[in-house]
């Protein structure tokens, strides 16, 4: 029997300790004697206090208590270090149960002891891990949180609950549609709910909402939510996580505006605008440009430039834009002789061109002023033509009023041949008058300017 029993005890998978009522150790298992630093032989006799030096005092303590109240202590916990100043713990999960004589008295211990120093080192491991998990996430900017597959918030890390003003504890448990962050507004709650349902179905969610932070302010942020799976692909959690975008947003409506403003610029000018890059090709035109050549935004945009000039023109304007670009610098064209342009149905318009070069985002690029002037070149060739019109006409009066004094100053000499010396004197004032006059007329005739006329040479 004693055999027997002493089998069981050497095969049990946990440890097994009797002890008498000295509480000196009668039995131990290997198991027990191997996780206490001893053979089993140098057990005997010995009580804990000489096998645990550190901690044995107390476990006597635990056991006298079982052997005065008949009253098993189960299932605590007991550590030290084997051996002694090793630094390396054990740790037990223990049961003293009371040994009974034939007379009903406690008359010692038996321990069931199980060594649990893997499973407390995993443990110890995994909060080691938790904690540093926990210290990285919390030294994030960016929000994280661990919500149950229902949505209820289990974690978060400390990057919104200060933006928040508030402390784990105040969130913890709450559905996050409940949370301070969105309840300001029931739509707000009603999209998270959804979005909820949505990740717990397996989708990852993502989209970009306004929460509720410190001192009622509110925040823009770029929200996600994502599944979390375990390893048979089952959703266990789902992952919110969001970053802070209201710069962003503010810097995204501040461009917005001025690109409005632009456009409103560029569209409501009277000339046509069109920016070109170095190779000659149209990037973009305003309202105007469409009016001017009859053709729509997007049959020019992407076109070459040389789609707006007349064939003969064409080749010769790469050229051009070739050295614009290789010394780029504000100036207009068409200063010396008319540019002409050519719209859709291939008619062709006098005009005028400005060039500004710009950088945008480091390429080079042109922008163009288009001014129509076909009403100005038009008032332009009819003066032209009513000036060579009215020079003509001088020419011929300018000749017959000369020829008419030649013949008064002909007549006036033929007739002072036969005249009196009175009558003489006065004929030959009157041909220096003529003559004068003759002299005037030609001058003014051929004088160009008459804003300025220098009366000395007339009346010499």
């Amino acid at each position: 029997m004693d055999m027997l029993l002493a089998d069981i005890l050497e095969t049990s998978p946990i440890g097994i300790a009797v002890l008498d009522a000295q509480l000196r150790y009668v039995h131990i298992n290997q198991r027990l004697a191997a996780s206490n630093g001893l053979p089993a032989s140098e057990h005997i006799g010995l009580c804990p206090r000489d096998v645990l030096p550190l901690i044995g005092h107390g476990l006597e303590e635990i056991m006298r208590k079982v052997m005065r109240t008949g009253v098993a202590d189960c299932n605590f916990e007991a550590s030290t270090e084997i051996p002694p100043g090793s630094g390396s713990i054990t740790y037990w999960s223990a049961s003293y149960h009371p040994r009974f004589d034939a007379d009903g008295q406690a008359c010692g211990i038996i321990a069931m002891v199980e060594d649990i120093s893997l499973k407390k080192q995993a443990e110890l491991a995994i909060r080691d891990s938790s904690e540093h998990i926990r210290k990285v996430l919390d030294a994030l900017f960016t929000f994280v949180g661990v919500l149950s597959t229902d949505g209820v918030l289990q974690e978060a890390n400390r990057a919104p609950l200060e933006q928040a003003g508030l402390d784990l504890a105040a969130v913890q448990g709450r559905y996050f549609w409940d949370c301070y962050w969105w309840s300001h507004d029931p739509a707000t709650q009603d999209g998270l709910r959804e979005a909820v349902a949505r990740s717990a179905a397996g989708e990852t969610v993502r989209y970009d909402v306004v929460v509720r932070m410190k001192q009622d302010s509110r925040m823009t942020i770029d929200f996600m939510l994502t599944p979390l799976r375990d390893e048979s692909g089952r959703i266990v959690n789902l992952i919110a996580s969001a970053t802070d975008i209201t710069a962003r947003k503010q810097n995204e409506l501040a461009l917005q505006i001025s690109e409005t403003y632009f456009r409103q610029v560029v569209e409501s000018t009277p000339d046509g605008l069109m920016m070109v890059d170095g190779k000659g090709v149209i990037r973009l035109i305003n309202n105007r440009m469409e009016e001017m050549f009859g053709y729509s935004r997007h049959q020019l945009v992407g076109e070459s430039l040389g789609k707006l000039l007349p064939e003969p023109f064409r080749q010769q304007h790469v050229g051009l834009v070739e050295g614009f670009f290789r010394q780029p610098s504000a100036r207009s064209m068409a200063n010396r002789k008319p540019l002409f342009a050519q719209r859709q149905d291939g008619s062709q318009f006098p005009c005028e061109i400005g060039l500004n070069p710009m950088q945008v985002a480091s390429e080079p690029l042109t922008l163009a002023c288009i001014t129509d002037v076909s009403e100005r070149y038009q008032a332009k060739q009819e003066l032209e033509k009513a000036l060579q019109e009215k020079t003509v006409l001088l020419g011929e009066v300018h000749h017959r009023v000369k020829n008419n004094l030649q013949v008064i100053s002909s007549l006036l000499n033929l007739q002072s041949r036969n005249a009196t010396p009175e009558v003489n004197k006065a004929l030959l004032d009157s041909q220096n008058h003529v003559r004068s006059m003759a002299l005037i007329h030609q001058l003014l005739y051929e004088r160009n300017d008459f804003s300025r006329i220098p009366m000395s040479v007339y009346i010499e």
